[in-house]
């Protein structure tokens, strides 16, 4: 059993719109990226879902991850790519690997977006795990944190569980997705929260 490092908790950027779990959103990218397809690396600075304010940090060269368009983008696009570099909050998007209608190894294959959370396309490191541990940091001012399994995920929609807030200084509740069985069940990319602006939680991820 392995953990993914994690080097920072994680803050709700905006109150009721849907954050990746573990992953970010381009906050800024060239027109081609927003065009799509890419045929060339490309970098993208990242938003500041981490409370350290590096979401870049989430990501390794070499990393497989997916982007995934905000729910009401037009068009909503999805895709695997691979995290070629990483420097400061950036990354550098390289070829894929595979074969496409746009040619031998694409970077991208489609139109994404920029912009703040909701409104930037989400960029989340495709990791499977084992079990995923998620606390809402006590203190909190939102009523609850929301954790679902779709970007369209709201407060009562594909919904997977809620984590009440409690007062500072109060051990904070948690939810486990409590699977230890040998392989990693759990697709990371397929987890997002809703809560209130400034809230904090943590998420610890097990590995096989």
């Amino acid at each position: 059993m392995a953990y993914r490092q994690i080097p920072s908790t994680f803050t709700v950027k905006a109150t009721n719109t849907p954050q990746p779990l573990f992953g970010s959103w381009v906050t800024a990218g060239p027109a081609a990226f927003v065009a799509g397809p890419c045929g060339m690396p490309v970098t993208l600075t990242l938003g500041t879902a981490l409370t350290s304010g590096n979401d870049a940090s989430m990501f390794h060269p070499g990393d497989e991850a997916y982007l995934i368009d905000p729910t009401g983008s037009t068009p909503l696009n999805a895709e695997p790519i691979r995290i070629q570099s990483v420097l400061n909050n950036t990354v550098t998007l390289g070829n894929q690997t595979d074969m496409s209608t746009q040619g031998q190894n694409p970077v991208t294959r489609f139109a994404h977006y920029v912009g703040a959370v909701g409104v930037g396309t989400f960029i989340m490191p495709r990791q499977m795990a084992n079990n995923f541990l998620i606390t809402l940091e006590d203190g909190g001012t939102g009523t609850f944190l929301y954790i679902g399994c779709s970007p369209s995920m709201t407060a009562t929609a594909y919904r997977i569980f809620k984590l009440a807030k409690t007062a500072t200084g109060v051990q904070p509740q948690y939810y486990s997705s409590a699977m230890f069985s040998p392989g990693n069940p759990f697709l990371m990319p397929e987890v997002f929260v809703v809560g209130a602006a400034g809230d904090i939680y943590n998420v610890s991820i097990s590995i096989d």
